[in-house]
């Protein structure tokens, strides 16, 4: 009996992953307009990201519009498509993703780039969109991670969409499929393009646009996304993903996404009634949104949907990708409680602008639902005016927890990155070594307290990804150096990049190559806010 070739097998798989969904949103069949909208992360991975499905439901009800969807292969898919030379392909309909006149990348964060890159790669895509000379498709990229900075990606991406889908969608496959129709050149296709609000064309803009590419964000009427698309192979799986906000109500001067998602808009309870009496009853359902917990209406919301025979929870957020990444609920299950301070001394926490006290932290364990069954602390390291009492404080922290529980606590820790567009992007980030250090002296204290693992993102990972997220049109040359399987440090060498000028401080106010983006607050609020961090450190001296 012979046996299945591998690329059988990969598309059984596809197949199989397709009988696990329950699609929600009736998207088009046909159409005269083709596009395949990508996340470069495993499937089971986007399918808990509402962005995603907030961007493919708008793609696929598109008037004339046909969308299919496209994810990284699985790492076994991903090395035989490698040694086979076979195309990345949807996972709708197993055709290969270059074949359509759209392909769309979703790029929340750093950590996407190569994936990204590599997809294209394995499709048989000539990366650098300068070399080349197929008209079709337009290859696009949208999400956080390029809203803040695409100056890595410049070079492989025909255009960029410069914040929220909803406003720039719909004008930009009307514009295609307008110009596509009277055969008009790729170019003066890409022209049109440029003119719309928030794209960012880099063979018409240049390298260094001369004016601002202002951000879109959607209207408060415009947020409530809900899942396309259920499964049973999601992180999140068989559950139903409603947003509650989009933005945040704090200000940690710390947060990409707390600032990009600028202004803050809520849906109140009202305007959610009706989607939640659609759910089936009896389905999970998470709310979601940057802060769940900063809805002054969350807790009668999760009672409304609990009162409509759903099993209902909030949603919490977890920091296990370095960007803080947009929109991905860690888990519904109410049996984990995330507690996330950032440090766990009180005056830190106020330069960093994040209001909560100690105080407020004991509340919620006192008032934490009886259902919880294990705590779980996220922590960051090396954070701008951190000092040794501060870190003690964080030990500190675990000990106060402890006293008030005798549930199990594990601990998460992770290097702080400077991030673009935040009050700390002009602030240095801890070398490796001296980030190991303070992680390590951290282990051997909490091992005292009985916890005897810490887990987060390694300080070698974070210092490429400050390299990454801040840098320049030099690290597209990086990336496809890394390609060729070389070492991230060969890589940046060869794209004669520095990689330790991270680790200096930069001038309060001086300006950044991303600076042509208009976010619609300037580098002048930014500096305020770490000016009056300075001020709050000073006085707490």
């Amino acid at each position: 009996m012979s046996r299945k070739s591998a690329g059988d097998r990969y598309e059984e798989r596809r197949k199989a992953l397709l009988s696990t969904e329950k699609s929600l949103a009736l998207g088009n069949s046909r159409g005269m307009f083709e596009a395949v909208f990508a996340f470069p992360r495993p499937y089971h991975q986007a399918m808990a990201h509402l962005a995603f499905h907030r961007i493919h439901n708008q793609l696929s009800t598109w008037s004339d519009t046909v969308c299919s969807r496209a994810f990284l292969p699985e790492r076994d898919e991903y090395n035989w498509r490698k040694r086979a030379s076979a195309p990345a392909v949807t996972v709708d309909s197993g055709k290969p993703i270059s074949d359509c006149d759209l392909l769309l990348f979703i790029i929340p964060g750093e950590t996407d780039y190569l994936p990204a890159l590599e997809m294209m790669e394995m499709s048989g895509v000539t990366l650098r969109a300068s070399q080349r000379r197929e008209k079709w498709p337009l290859i696009f990229a949208t999400g956080l991670g390029v809203t803040a900075n695409p100056m890595p990606l410049m070079p492989f991406f025909d255009a960029f969409m410069i914040g929220e889908s909803e406003p720039i969608l719909g004008p930009v496959l009307d514009t295609i499929k307008s110009m596509g129709r009277n055969a008009a050149s790729k170019d003066a296709i890409l022209q049109q393009v440029a003119d719309l609000p928030g794209m960012l064309v880099p063979r018409i803009h240049g390298v260094s646009p001369r004016f601002g590419i202002m951000r879109q964000w959607a209207s408060t009427e415009s947020v409530g996304a809900l899942t396309g698309t259920i499964s049973a192979k999601s992180v999140i799986p068989d559950t139903w993903i409603v947003e509650i906000a989009r933005g945040c109500p704090f200000n940690c001067r710390f947060c990409m996404p707390g600032y990009l998602y600028l202004p803050y808009r809520e849906q109140h309870l009202e305007e959610l009634e009706e989607t939640i009496r659609s759910i089936p009853k009896g389905e999970q359902v998470v709310f979601t949104a940057c802060t769940p917990s900063g809805h002054y209406q969350i807790d009668e919301i999760t009672a409304f949907a609990q009162g409509c025979g759903l099993v209902a929870h909030a949603s919490s957020h977890r920091r296990d990708t370095p960007e803080m990444v947009e929109e991905i609920p860690s888990t519904y299950d109410v049996e984990t409680l995330l507690m996330a301070p950032e440090t766990g001394s009180d005056s830190l926490r106020k330069v960093l602008g994040k209001g909560r006290t100690n105080s407020d932290y004991l509340l919620i364990l006192k008032n934490m639902d009886p259902r919880v069954k294990r705590i779980r602390i996220n922590f960051q390291i090396g954070l701008p005016f951190e000092t040794d009492a501060d870190r003690e404080e964080n030990i500190r922290f675990v000990e106060m927890v402890q006293g008030h529980t005798s549930l199990p606590i594990t601990v998460r820790m992770d290097p702080f990155i400077p991030r673009p567009w935040t009050a700390f992007q002009w602030s240095p980030m801890q070398n490796p070594a001296r980030l190991r250090l303070l992680i390590d002296n951290f282990q051997r204290s909490v091992s005292k307290l009985g916890i005897s693992e810490i887990k987060g993102i390694s300080p070698r990972d974070a210092h490429i990804y400050a390299l990454l997220s801040r840098g320049d049109r030099k690290v597209a040359a990086a990336l496809e150096t890394k390609l060729t399987d070389v070492g991230w440090n060969t890589a940046f060498e060869k794209a004669g990049i520095d990689m330790n000028w991270v680790f200096e401080p930069i001038e309060v106010g001086s300006q950044f190559g991303w600076d042509f983006l208009n976010m619609g607050f300037g580098y002048t609020r930014l500096a305020r806010e770490f000016q009056a961090a300075a001020v709050l450190d000073a006085e707490r001296q």
